[in-house]
């Protein structure tokens, strides 16, 4: 993996260095929050120089577009097996986790605009005095897509928050490199479950030999159907919202209830006040997250195998959907979340990490 070193001059990043001898790379995309790297390589004084310097960012000549950022330098010295560094860090878009929402953000409307709307006033569209604004970050085009959201946020962390809201609504995000500045995008990975029948289908099954060992875990350990969420106001006159699955068996003897404690929800928004109805549409969004990250899980996990049936970038991607069927003939679908390459001395590797499943219902 042929790796470029790049640093920042204050007012641009310019190419300083090439890595194409280290002894092992590990790479790893996410869909849905930020990625990570280590580089595994001899030691020399000439290197140990460069990753001390500040900042600096590390992409590839086969994906440029993708960028890490050294965070982390181990030096290792020894007499018989030689003297190596351990650079590891975070995918640009840990960018995001260097801002906080400070003041109260209240959005109704669409997700994508929504997620936008989050990075834009606080990373992109403030004045270029302020010192919070990133003047190479810009947004891509917007893509349109339709589901909607209301949401009011906090002193919350800007990418744990984009990444929960991705989580919940199936979109993922990326900062792109493109060698003078980062485009950041919202978007969808394609469809490519046997349920669809627009674009070539892509299936991980032992059938296919391309999945080896597997363990399957169904878990409700943590499940709830039913969320009271209590907001702002004292005693009786606090505003609380009980929201429901949609299951009708959520009653009686299977009614499992979880409380939420969102006092920090205001109604006296930086727009203005809101109505009773708006607040009310916050408290019941903001409920019914809760419930999807409270729904049973399953969880499958197997070794990749590469076949030569997929390839990854051609047949698949990051964000995908692709279907799965284990031995036992239980089928589902899931989301390609993570993609790790692992290039050493035994060769590449690319392994793809999917979402819990959604059992098919046939």
């Amino acid at each position: 993996m042929i790796l470029y070193v790049w640093k920042f001059d204050g007012e641009k990043y310019q190419k300083i260095d090439v890595i194409d001898d280290a002894t092992s790379v590990i790479w790893v995309r996410r869909f849905q929050t930020a990625g990570e790297f280590e580089i595994y390589i001899r030691a020399t004084k000439k290197l140990f120089e460069l990753f001390t310097q500040e900042e600096l960012l590390i992409t590839r000549h086969d994906v440029p577009e993708s960028a890490m950022i050294p965070e982390r330098i181990e030096l290792t010295t020894d007499s018989e097996n030689g003297n190596y560094l351990i650079i590891s860090g975070k995918s640009a878009e840990s960018i995001l986790g260097r801002r906080i929402i400070p003041r109260i953000t209240t959005y109704s409307g669409t997700v994508e605009v929504c997620i936008r709307y989050l990075v834009g006033v606080n990373l992109i569209t403030l004045p270029n005095s302020n010192r919070r604004k990133i003047k190479l970050l810009e947004f891509s085009e917007a893509h349109g897509y339709p589901e909607t959201i209301t949401k009011q946020v906090t002193g919350k962390n800007l990418l744990e928050t984009i990444s929960n809201i991705c989580v919940t609504y199936g979109y993922g995000f990326k900062l792109s490199f493109t060698g003078e500045k980062f485009i950041f995008d919202v978007y969808k990975g394609i469809d490519r479950s046997l349920h669809q029948s627009e674009n070539q289908f892509v299936i991980f099954s032992p059938e296919f030999e391309n999945i080896g060992n597997t363990s399957y875990i169904y878990d409700k350990s943590t499940h709830y159907n039913s969320v009271t969420i209590a907001g702002e106001g004292e005693g009786k006159d606090r505003k609380i919202y009980t929201v429901l699955t949609d299951f009708a068996e959520a009653k009686e003897l299977f009614l499992y209830e979880k409380w939420i404690d969102a006092r920090n929800v205001s109604s006296n928004a930086e727009d203005g006040e809101l109505s009773d109805e708006e607040y009310e549409s916050i408290m019941t969004q903001q409920a019914r997250e809760e419930l999807e990250q409270c729904k049973p899980t399953i969880e499958f996990s197997g070794e990749v195998l590469d076949t030569g049936l997929y390839k990854f970038g051609e047949d698949y991607g990051l964000g995908d959907t692709v279907s799965i069927v284990n031995e036992f003939g239980i089928s589902g679908t899931a989301i390609v979340t993570e993609i790790t390459e692992v290039e050493d001395e035994t060769g590449y590797k690319l392994t793809p990490t999917f979402s819990d499943w959604r059992l098919d219902e046939w």
